[in-house]
């Protein structure tokens, strides 16, 4: 059974029935083996599942990991707010980025949210966690995050167990109003932290092997990776709240401890004063994801003082990355735009790719649904290109203020009725309001290069903020 099997059986298992995503690395697969509702963005899939939560309906979040971004304001609020019915957000990291603009560390969300973290090892774990992560939820009435890699979603184990985790159908309680936001945050820190941090001790997630005065704290999927290397180990369920007592007897009870962890050192940087202590800060191990052979090296050189020495960047060329497909109608659109002299801010989707030769046609490309507010920034009237999804995620607020504040923008709506980059799912079609909110010219694209340059450049001599809607078909998406 693969990670991501074990995933949707426990969803399956738990009773989960509202589960909601955006598309994205590595978690659009899961989704779409759930049958899981898509949403414009993260912070309306995370409150729809709050919503669902509150009338009793267990619910899952699949957020990539710059979704989490996203998403982090409600999610911030619901852990001193309260809950129903369980809610687990499941936060997929990309390591070494396949599908993602940077590389980001889920864990991180647990002590910024102060909600718990549970980070499993393998397919099994990743089972039980969610199991676990559901039961804690409505004990605790806090959403939980289980964090997952695409690692973790391709191993693969022996067949799971199932077993039935259904939920109680609890709704929300009118309680806690009486207190202040600052009432609920002590009370949140004085109670609902305190038991989790007694499950983070007890749970049965947690591993424990001694052997020698050597061992290893792993978190994730690199416990499996630091098995059978000849040291103790702790594995630990947890990344936060972290289980201290069990990790403090460990680190007294060896001589020098590795921390193997991806991709940073969360729980390293919160051990770094002990001088047993080994890791990715003292140069041990290397940041990113990690393997076995990294390991091996780590053990092999304990005792020795790490010296930094010169890096190798990965490049595109490299990795292997390539420009836009050959077919794709919005060639000649590209090629157009880099014949402009004015600054072009693109999006997160296939338009990153024009970043690179042979087309160098976008300068800037900050995030999804980000071009069209960036654009308005320019010191004079530029273009930002976004796609169909992008405007729903998050560009439509960037292009209403851009009306508000009267900003000089020209935006190019690359129409192709897909999120082309995620798998071709379905996107609004907002071209409607689009139109009366600025004026709108329609392009049919693939169209000769000195066309679409020529209508470019009228728009950008118009005063104000318009728009082009280049409508095209990307025939990978059938």
């Amino acid at each position: 059974m693969k990670g991501l099997d074990a995933l949707v059986q426990a969803a399956e298992d738990a009773g989960v029935e509202a589960i909601t995503y955006v598309p994205g690395y590595p978690l659009t697969e899961v989704a779409e083996a759930l049958g899981a509702e898509i949403s414009v963005n993260e912070k309306v899939a995370l409150e729809i599942a709050l919503g669902a939560s509150a009338t009793g309906t267990r619910s899952m979040v699949l957020s990539k990991q710059l979704g989490m971004n996203i998403l982090a304001d409600p999610l911030v609020i619901s852990a001193t707010h309260a809950i129903g019915s369980g809610v687990v957000v499941i936060a997929g990291d990309d390591l070494g980025p396949e599908g993602s603009q940077a590389e980001m560390d889920s864990r991180a969300f647990g002590p910024l949210c102060e909600l718990p973290v549970l980070d499993p090892i393998d397919p099994p774990h990743l089972y039980s966690s969610i199991l676990e992560a559901y039961t804690l939820s409505e004990w605790l009435r806090i959403p939980i995050i289980v964090r997952v890699t695409s690692r973790l979603l391709r191993s693969l184990a022996p067949s799971i167990q199932p077993h039935s985790s259904q939920g109680s159908g609890q709704e929300f309680e009118r309680i806690g109003w009486e207190l202040t936001a600052r009432g609920r945050h002590q009370k949140h820190h004085d109670r609902i932290l305190a038991l989790a941090e007694e499950a983070s001790e007890s749970t049965t997630q947690n591993r424990l092997q001694i052997l020698g005065s050597v061992g290893i704290i792993a978190s994730g999927f690199p416990a499996a990776l630091a098995e059978g290397l000849g040291v103790s180990l702790l594995s630990i369920g947890y990344a936060y709240p972290l289980p201290w007592k069990l990790m403090r007897r460990f680190i007294d009870g060896h001589r020098l401890v590795l921390i193997a962890e991806e991709p940073r050192p969360c729980i390293e940087s919160q051990l770094r004063m002990s001088p047993k202590v080994r890791g990715k800060l003292t140069g041990h191990l290397p940041f990113g994801p990690l393997e076995k052979s990294d390991l091996v090296k780590a053990l092999e050189n304990l005792e020795k003082r790490i010296e930094k020495g010169p890096q190798v960047y990965e490049s595109a060329a490299r990795r292997g990355y390539t420009g836009i497909c050959d077919d794709c109608p919005y060639v000649p659109l590209f090629r157009a735009l880099a014949e402009l002299d004015v600054p072009v801010a693109g999006d997160a989707g296939c338009v990153i790719r024009t970043t690179r030769k042979p087309y160098e046609s976008v300068d800037v490309v900050y995030g999804l649904g980000s071009s069209v507010g960036v654009a308005s920034g320019f010191g004079k009237k530029g273009v930002a290109v976004i796609g169909d999804f992008a405007l729903a995620h998050s560009g439509l607020q960037g292009l209403i203020n851009t009306v508000w504040r009267k900003k000089e923008v020209l935006v190019v709506l690359l129409k192709n009725d897909v999120a082309a980059m995620t798998g071709g799912q379905e996107t609004p079609d907002l071209t409607r309001l689009l139109e009366t909110l600025v004026p709108t010219r329609w392009l049919e694209l693939p169209a000769p290069e000195e066309e679409i340059e020529k209508v470019l450049r009228e728009e950008l001599a118009r005063p104000g903020a318009s728009a082009v809607v280049a409508e095209g078909r990307c025939s990978r998406c059938g």
